[in-house]
């Protein structure tokens, strides 16, 4: 009993410190269970309520009267794992089970507190069990319309092979609808650039099969499923471009929002029924149970590995019951990113960049397509449609995608000189140049690899490395079909990794470029990392914090040699986004898809220069790609290779109204209304000055008409010039731009 006391005790000191006072001075001696009691916080905006054994019964918005649990079914706000040693005397993942638990609620001021003095997890052995010397504390604050979620792990075993791996808090099961009935709703998932998934309780309650991994480029050795079959998981940092989702129907919402500054790799997780993957063995009678109920599951998953003798306690998790649309979500997020994330502060000729056009001079097969001689040409293509950026891939002699991260340059393609004579006259034209190089990955090819590399490599549970694989094409049949090439991948923390990166800064720059660019440094999966030789306190904060650590040591190098050159990125992610001045993007959200909705991080994050990307089922179609770019404000990827009229339009446009489009804020469809539900339209702001761009994704002419309250119409770039005012038809896949000036 004393140990149970002193278990309590230290939890409730541990996890009360952000409790106002008058929360404090209400505090009361620990109170027994009664059977049946509810416990209950509750005020104008939420309602939730436990049950006397910590199981969930109520999750109730009382700002429109709507309760989204729509089962009977009570459980526990939280599900957990443990790693008992290897799978040779242990297992690498048990689930310590709700059901069975002997917790303990209380009322504490405006919080409920779940403990547990000890838990019960299962035994490699099917049916079987042992008794953990586990504490566990889960404490739910109510704070306007926003329930905050915390937990206390106290592990308390003497078996050093024992470890707490894996944690979801919370984990709301039974989740129906927002209220107006399933159909109604969307979930705003952070895929990449943003994804608006329609009904998901039916795609999820419906899907069949096993679930669809969707790997890294080629790579299926991290997936996660993203498919809705059975569930939704995603990892940050990136794919996950954010740490939070909602659910909404337009009217109102809920808001999952991991507001973790430690950067921990997490997992967002929808699900159906219980969110477990069952095995080919099927699951238990209970999880059977939950399953037929067709319900939803949500929460967010950390992995603290809490060893023998450690106290762990959680970073925040928010859960709002809010009134209004997704944008209420997005900004209940940024304000928390505002206490703390950098904010990106580029120079001026990138924030008014329309794009870049590129170039590949040696591929992965060692074919030499251009030299550095034809670089200043590649420059004059691109200028003679309005931009003035190119990005130089395979200028190093090992090839794009070969021997990472050895760099040398390449006597047939001109050496030394004549890529510095090169890089010169880009300078001397007007024009900028970046240079690639590689952010992560490690080709064991490469004597670099074979001299000291392997040191620097992420090790996976098993010890062994992570590999990704990457592979370009040739005209003949080998290269097409066996053309996959391994590489390893680097942990952030690796020590002397961030030095590495920091030598290709210094190269590329010292050869006369504006900018150096790192492929996959932005994102890239947030590998967990079992190396005992590398920095990370935790294997789960192997990535994030470590990739900021690294990025403000890059920003200073290039910032130090010219405040004007810049530091480049490929994928997405909102911590990085502040240390980088633009960013090539990937996947969902940055092309056209029916379910793609890149305003999610767009809105959020409107400062972050990001372009877009040539990807997805409509990849061929340049209309519906640049358009669709153009709508978001996002910069063109590949701008200067075709000469086409449509494209050299939205460069003109870009250009000309660059104060606003391309260095306004994305604000979305707030501030107007367009009267065209299949057009494509949004605003961005800059003072007082609002630019609407419309765009029409249809294959038939549309007329669209925008209203701008307070505003007056300065500007209107329609199709054909000599039309005017804010009321006109659109074709098939062009564009329109309308100026408003407030009054």
């Amino acid at each position: 009993m004393e140990n149970r006391r002193s278990f309590l005790s230290k939890a409730t000191l541990g996890l009360a410190t952000g409790a106002s006072s008058a929360s404090a001075a209400s505090v009361a001696a620990p109170q027994e269970n009664a059977a049946g009691e509810r416990y209950e916080l509750s005020n104008e905006s939420v309602r939730v309520a436990l049950d006397s054994e910590g199981r969930l019964m109520e999750l109730t918005n009382r700002q429109t009267g709507n309760a989204y649990l729509a089962t009977a079914s009570r459980h526990a706000p939280w599900r957990m794992y443990y790693r008992w040693n290897t799978p040779l005397d242990g297992a690498l993942e048990l689930e310590i089970p709700t059901d069975g638990q002997k917790g303990r609620v209380r009322r504490q001021g405006n919080s409920l507190e779940l403990s547990y003095e000890s838990l019960t997890g299962a035994m490699p052995q099917t049916g079987k069990t042992r008794e953990l010397q586990i504490g566990l504390l889960v404490r739910v604050a109510l704070e306007g319309d926003r329930l905050i979620w915390t937990a206390r792990i106290d592990n308390r075993e003497k078996d050093k092979g024992l470890e707490i791996s894996e944690l979801w808090l919370p984990w709301i099961y039974g989740i129906g609808n927002m209220g107006m009935g399933p159909e109604a709703d969307a979930l705003y998932w952070p895929t990449r650039g943003g994804r608006r998934i329609e009904a998901p309780y039916t795609k999820v309650t419906t899907a069949t099969g096993p679930a669809q991994p969707t790997g890294f480029g080629s790579n299926p050795t991290w997936s996660y499923s993203d498919t809705g079959a059975p569930d939704y998981r995603l990892a940050y940092p990136y794919p996950a471009c954010m740490q939070w989702f909602t659910f909404n129907n337009g009217q109102e919402g809920l808001y999952f929002g991991s507001h973790d500054k430690t950067l921990m790799s997490t997992v967002l997780n929808v699900a159906s029924g219980s969110g477990e993957r069952r095995s080919s063995g099927g699951a238990g009678p209970a999880r059977a149970g939950a399953d037929a109920e067709k319900a939803m599951s949500a929460s967010i998953v950390k992995f603290p590995f809490v060893s023998a003798g450690e106290t762990w306690n959680s970073e925040p998790v928010v859960v709002q019951l809010y009134r209004g649309d997704w944008h209420e979500a997005a900004r209940t997020y940024r304000t928390w990113a505002d206490t703390w994330m950098r904010k990106p502060d580029p120079p001026q000729w990138v924030r008014r960049t329309p794009g870049w056009s590129g170039s590949t001079l040696k591929g992965q097969s060692g074919r030499i397509r251009s030299t550095y001689a034809d670089l200043p040409d590649v420059l004059k293509r691109a200028q003679a449609v309005g931009v003035n950026l190119i990005k130089i891939d395979g200028w190093n002699k090992e090839g794009f995608d070969d021997y990472y991260p050895e760099y040398s340059l390449d006597e047939a393609m001109g050496g030394e000189a004549a890529l510095k004579k090169a890089l010169a006259q880009i300078k001397q034209a007007g024009g900028k140049s970046f240079l690639y190089t590689q952010g992560q990955l490690i080709d064991p090819a490469s004597e670099w690899y074979r001299t000291k590399g392997q040191r620097f490599a992420a090790k996976d549970i098993w010890g062994y490395e992570y590999r990704e694989t990457y592979g370009g094409n040739g005209s003949g049949a080998f290269m097409g079909v066996m053309r996959n090439k391994w590489f390893g991948v680097a942990c952030p923390a690796a020590p002397g990794w961030g030095d590495q990166l920091v030598s290709q800064a210094r190269m590329v720059l010292g050869f006369g470029a504006q900018g150096v660019f790192y492929d996959q440094l932005g994102g890239g999966p947030p590998y967990i990392c079992f190396s005992k030789e590398h920095q990370h306190s935790k294997p789960s904060l192997a990535v994030g914090p470590w990739k900021v650590k690294n990025f403000q040591q890059l920003r200073e190098v290039v910032k130090a040699h010219d405040p004007d050159a810049i530091l480049a990125i490929e994928l997405v992610a909102d911590c990085y986004a502040g240390w980088v001045d633009l960013i090539h993007s990937e996947g969902i959200g940055f092309y056209v898809d029916p379910e793609s909705f890149g305003e999610m991080f767009r809105y959020t994050f409107p400062e972050a220069i990001v372009t877009n990307r040539v990807q997805g089922p409509e990849q061929s179609d340049r209309k519906k790609q640049f358009g669709h770019a153009f709508s978001l404000g996002l910069r063109f990827e590949g701008a200067g290779r075709a000469q086409d009229p449509y494209m050299t339009r939205l460069i003109a446009l870009y250009n000309k109204h660059a104060d606003i489009l391309l260095e306004g804020r994305f604000v979305d469809t707030e501030g107007f209304l367009c009267d065209n539900s299949r057009v494509s339209s949004h605003a961005l702001v800059a003072g007082n000055r609002m630019a609407v761009t419309l765009w029409n994704p249809t294959d038939v002419a549309q007329r669209a008409g925008v209203l701008a309250s307070g505003y007056q119409l300065e500007t209107a770039e329609w199709q054909d010039p000599s039309w005017s005012g804010p009321d006109h038809w659109i074709m098939p896949g062009d564009v329109a731009v309308l100026v408003f000036r407030r009054s």
